[in-house]
């Protein structure tokens, strides 16, 4: 089996950096919430039972993701269209949600908290779908020309 050598851009580069970042965000969240859930453990109180609980449910709900996050981060440094593709549905679907969660209130009570985890996706995605970046995983590997799977004006790369 070949395999395809070719030179990364900083835009392809930069964006396996970001989307890996993403997933460590993603990590250290849910190893707060692992933390918080054994403090309220050790604590006594009234609604302890619930407030355990709540953190489970947030865990439960955020663990998949990040796993996705980080295999969607894994298949970009691996060069796959997968990864791209996995990345890509990922942080749309976390951009849609974050788009929910900061107008669900309605459009005048905007929870701008929530806005600035709003941007993290979007710029992903944005990123995912520059045509450096896209080009470089969605050339085909038998292509003679790789000019545009590393974003080099073809005219440069012949000379």
């Amino acid at each position: 089996m070949e395999r395809r050598i070719v030179k990364r851009s900083g835009w392809v580069t930069g964006l396996v950096v970001a989307q890996f970042l993403c997933g460590a965000l993603f990590v250290a969240m849910c190893i707060v919430l692992l933390v918080l859930m054994h403090q309220m453990e050790v604590q006594r109180g009234a609604d302890r039972a619930s407030t355990i609980e709540g953190l489970k449910v947030a865990l439960c709900i955020l663990a998949p993701i990040t796993i996705v996050t980080l295999a969607g981060g894994w298949g970009l440094a691996r060069n796959k269209l997968w990864g791209w593709w996995l990345a890509f549905l990922t942080d749309a679907g976390l951009f849609g949600i974050f788009v929910y969660s900061t107008i669900d209130d309605g459009v005048n009570n905007i929870d701008w908290d929530m806005f600035s985890f709003t941007a993290i996706p979007l710029a992903l995605v944005a990123w995912l779908l520059v045509p450096v970046v896209r080009r470089f995983y969605w050339a085909s590997p038998g292509d003679g020309d790789s000019s545009d799977a590393v974003g080099v004006n073809a005219s440069a790369a012949k000379s």
